[in-house]
């Protein structure tokens, strides 16, 4: 088999992912600077380390159903199965919304003593209406996540991507001009996953419609379903709270102010993880179908493609925000400027994490989310301790390196045992073209750029950097795979020059 067929199908799919992204990764920047400059930073700290509280919740909540949706619808659809492919959904959905509500009720009761650990009174009734709102994130997620495993990303696009972020971030400045209560601002921040819900369920519902009837054993289905899954479940709570956790930390060991702070200088990192979710989000049914059929080959060039992918994407905007920092944190306000050394530290650190290619899918579509599970829990062993020594002593700039350390190993063990075990790489014809160009354009010239004529004109070197790497990705779009969106354009095909040289 070629891969044409699969990397033109991963590039309709992303390429809509990616318009998601895009909007997502503007929306989110937006949400932080609005809470910024609309409140005190020890509001903002308070409000930052609520909602990823309430994120990671969800994540426990979730227990890790969407991969198991990713991995079995999929496989069900490929074989024929109509039937069981219509019962996994419900399998996963009971389950969570059951421990979603179980999480609600204790959020809402234990909120008071969780304040005071991570900012005091006004994080309390922050927490109780977030917890309000807990089954329906949940079920937002999964329904989502069942749709993607039909095959299609638009409703995630639309709901997740697009809506919910554009409506929180209209919520929370409409609020800020009318209210200062912390309740309007948790309100507003959460609604919007109520109305993605009733939008998600009706699209589902209109997608498993059009499916044939057929018998299932519900029971084998379940047990196949969650053996794979449990471990995931874990797996993406350890994975959630690498990523938020921190957040808490700084809060609880430092101050809300600190937070605040730290989520600034750190946003940039959810742009450039938006990107690299629209490829993977794209690649995961595919993988999952791939291995379903034994399609080694197809299964490499998917990979290694969508590595390439992902490093000419998000290279570019990690390596801007470790040139510009100083600019990139002057766009939140006065007194964000300290978050500087943490900006630069993570950057850096995510040029290897989106380097190493999507090894923790491949993983997991695999059939190994044991393994998935052991690299996530000792990522966030390390951070965690990493954080209680190094931030009463270096404050954000200790967060980073934890953060930095953590990432380093959650990439690093999976890239090997993915190779050890399907002897596999992310290293494609274009992934050293396309590394070596972000350096060049994103990182070299605006360099030396700011060293020579200043910190000013570093915003200058950026965009003359960009207009050189959009000429390089054209001279390269063969070697980069690019030519696979051609079958975006209206009777075009991707050129056979591609399935060569992804």
């Amino acid at each position: 088999m070629t891969s044409e067929p699969h990397l033109s199908r991963l590039a309709r799919g992303g390429a809509l992912n990616l318009a998601g992204a895009a909007s997502a990764g503007l929306m989110g920047f937006a949400l932080v600077f609005a809470v910024a400059h609309a409140y005190p930073q020890k509001v903002a700290g308070a409000f930052f380390a609520a909602t990823s509280l309430f994120v990671i919740l969800n994540a426990v909540a979730g227990l890790g159903s969407d991969a198991g949706l990713l991995r079995w619808l999929p496989r069900h659809l490929a074989l024929g199965d109509h039937g069981a492919a219509r019962r996994t959904v419900p399998v996963a959905l009971v389950p969570v919304v059951a421990v979603a509500c179980a999480g609600a009720l204790t959020l809402f009761v234990a909120a008071p003593a969780l304040a005071g650990g991570i900012g005091g009174g006004q994080v309390a009734p922050m927490l109780r209406v977030l917890a309000v709102f807990l089954p329906v994130a949940a079920a937002h997620d999964a329904l989502l996540a069942a749709t993607r495993g039909h095959g299609t990303m638009r409703p995630t696009v639309a709901i997740e991507k697009i809506f919910r972020q554009v409506a929180q971030v209209a919520g929370v400045l409409a609020v800020s001009v009318v209210s200062t209560s912390p309740v309007a601002l948790a309100l507003a921040w959460a609604l919007p996953y109520l109305i993605g819900l009733v939008v998600a369920v009706a699209w589902y519902l209109g997608i498993a419609g059009r499916l044939t009837t057929g018998p299932a054993d519900t029971r084998a289905l379940a047990g196949e379903f969650w053996r794979y899954t449990a471990p995931r479940s874990v797996a993406q709570i350890c994975q959630t709270a690498l990523q938020r956790a921190d957040i808490v930390l700084i809060a609880a060991l430092a101050s809300p102010r600190e937070a605040a702070i730290y989520t600034a200088a750190t946003r940039f990192m959810v742009i450039g993880q938006l990107g690299t979710q629209a490829v993977q989000q794209a690649m995961q049914p595919a993988v999952s179908r791939l291995i379903a059929l034994e399609d080694r080959e197809g299964t490499a060039r998917v990979f290694a493609g969508c590595t390439t992918w992902t490093v000419a994407l998000t290279w570019p905007v990690h390596l801007s925000v470790a040139v510009a920092a100083p600019l990139y944190l002057s766009l939140f306000g006065h007194g964000y400027g300290s978050g500087q050394s943490a900006t630069i530290i993570l950057a850096l650190a995510m040029l290897l994490a989106s380097g190493t290619g999507p090894v923790d899918v491949m993983l997991l579509m695999g059939g190994r989310s044991g393994l998935s599970l052991a690299n996530n829990a000792a990522a966030l062993i390390v951070d965690l301790a990493l954080n209680a020594v190094l931030i009463p002593w270096l404050g954000i700039t200790g967060a980073a390196i934890a953060w930095a350390a953590a990432l380093a190993i959650r990439n690093v063990l999976p890239l090997v045992q993915v190779h050890r075990i399907f002897g596999m790489t992310p290293a494609g014809a274009g992934l050293g073209f396309a590394s070596g160009a972000a350096l060049a354009c994103f990182g070299a010239l605006p360099l030396l750029a700011r060293l020579t004529f200043g910190t000013t004109a570093t915003l200058a070197g950026l965009v003359l950097g960009a207009g050189c790497y959009a000429g390089l990705l054209w001279a390269g779009r063969a070697r980069l795979a690019l030519t696979a969106f051609a079958a975006l354009l209206p009777g075009r095909r991707a050129t056979e020059g591609m399935v060569n040289n992804a």
